[in-house]
This record gives structure tokens, sequence and C-alpha cells, in this order.
């Protein structure tokens, strides 16, 4: 399968629900990818150990190996019930794994923006808004100046 036949595959996939129907799926996908692995990094588990334990949580079905597999490697993303499993087996709530962007399924609106203080003088930066393009380059370059320091 071609990259292009991949991308066009994963964003044929919804987006778990409470997310904005225009938020960018692989964006989505990275970030959910991104946080299930710190989750299974602090439980010290594989991705068969997730895998396991999601199962047990679901009435029916089971979240595969495969699956954990593609969800951190941000090729596809979990349906609620396999979420839901998921955060139960972590022992976390879904919206810990579920990227805040835009609306949530109760209807709340997460901060357009958000800092938060990681120690040894540096945060982590969240902007979570429409922009015109002249300014998203700006912050763009911004961040490449920092990441070269």
């Amino acid at each position: 399968m071609s990259i292009q036949m991949a991308k066009q595959h994963r964003t044929q996939h919804a987006a778990p629900a409470g997310l904005v129907d225009n938020a960018p799926v692989d964006a989505v996908a990275l970030e959910f990818a991104r946080r299930l692995q710190v989750h299974l990094d602090k439980k010290g588990w594989s991705q068969s150990d997730l895998a396991r334990e999601a199962t047990k949580q679901m009435a029916k079905g089971e979240v595969t190996r495969d699956s954990v597999s593609k969800y951190i490697n941000a090729r596809f993303l979990p349906g609620n019930t396999k979420l839901h499993a998921i955060a139960r087996a972590l022992g976390v709530e879904a919206d810990e794994l579920r990227p805040a962007l835009g609306v949530t399924g109760t209807g709340e609106k997460h901060a357009a923006m958000g800092v938060r203080d990681l120690g040894e003088g540096k945060a982590w930066l969240r902007i979570n808004q429409p922009v015109e393009w002249t300014t998203a380059l700006k912050i763009l370059e911004i961040l490449k100046g920092d990441a070269n320091e």
C-alpha cells in the first residue's frame, strides 16, 4: 500500500467521539499514540499486556496486540468501546488518552491555549485554535529556533 493510500485509508476511519469532525485525524492519532505510550511506560506494560488487560474490560470482543500496535504507531484510532476498555485497563479516564481537540462528547469546550511548567526552564505549550497562515508560520519559525538552541 502506498503512503498516499495509507493516509486515505487512515483518514476514512472516524476519530473517537468527542473530537471535532474537522480535526486532522493524523494529528489526533499521533497525540493519542503519544498519550497511550506514556501510560504504557508508566505501567511498565508491553503492547501484549495492554491488549490482554483491555480485553478483560470488554463485555464482548477483544483488543488485539495488533490493534494496540496500530494505535501506538498512529495508524488507527480505537472506537469508543475499545477506548474505554483501554482506559479502564490503564486505570485512567478515557479523556486522559483522548486528545482534547475542540469539543468533547458532553459539549464542553476545551481551552484554546494552555501552558504547563515542565521544570528546568521548559514549558509544554498547547495551541488549539485557528490562526492565519502568517501567524502559524511565525510560531513555527520561533519553535524551530528553540529546537536549534
